[in-house]
């Protein structure tokens, strides 16, 4: 994906969020519903007008951010290699805070969007995305799985990201089931923890198996 595409799709995104805020805005209760629990009950509340602004800001402050990353990563780390990739998350991650916003916002001007179901549906996609991907990152010091071994190793981020791309794809199928077939609360912990730490042990084992940790060049003399 081109920069250029990525940018028009990141402020079609945001402005139709935008938008939507801001014709709905009237009409919004003064409290704006901006969690929910495990059984899609509100359990937090921001008032306006922070409540509703805060939404297309939260899809501006991800774009800004994305935008960040090429300009200020160092020398020998730099984005130019998977820049099509960097596009690819950046529209992912603002279309998928921008969907989020909308979806707050239709809740909270009284319509059953059933925003629990939607959000486990879209997280399930956005890791589908970004797990297709992820094998096709370079190094960086932003984006990816980025342990100790990763960053040490250029094989180690290698194979540890394409691991980690399946595991990414297998979770996001598992979320979005969530939308359809409600599971325990727990199996969707469960899934959080395989994801985050998985890929971190996976980096070491490799590290260790491929590099060691020990210095052949040190010794008594």
């Amino acid at each position: 994906m081109t920069t250029a595409h990525a940018n028009v799709l990141c402020w079609i995104f945001i402005t139709i969020t935008a938008a939507t805020a801001a014709y709905l805005y009237p009409s919004l209760p003064e409290q704006i519903p901006t969690h929910w629990n495990f059984e899609g009950e509100v359990d937090d509340y921001t008032a306006k007008p922070w409540g509703v602004i805060i939404l297309p800001l939260a899809a501006v402050f991800v774009f800004v951010i994305m935008k960040l990353i090429p300009v200020i990563s160092p020398k020998g780390f730099r984005t130019d290699q998977f820049t099509g990739v960097l596009n690819i998350f950046m529209v992912s991650l603002v279309g998928f805070m921008s969907g989020v916003g909308l979806l707050v916002l239709l809740e909270a001007s009284g319509r059953n969007v059933h925003i629990n179901e939607m959000i486990y549906a879209g997280i399930g996609l956005l890791l589908i995305v970004m797990g297709n991907y992820l094998g096709k990152l370079r190094k960086n010091f932003f984006l990816g799985i980025r342990t100790p071994w990763t960053l040490a190793s250029d094989e180690v981020w290698s194979r540890t990201h394409r691991l980690g791309g399946w595991i990414f794809v297998l979770i996001g199928f598992f979320l979005f089931l969530q939308a359809f077939v409600r599971l325990p609360a727990q199996w969707i912990v469960g899934a959080i923890v395989v994801v985050a730490l998985l890929p971190v042990i996976y980096s070491y084992v490799l590290y260790r198996k491929i590099e060691g940790f020990t210095d052949e060049n040190t010794g008594d003399d």
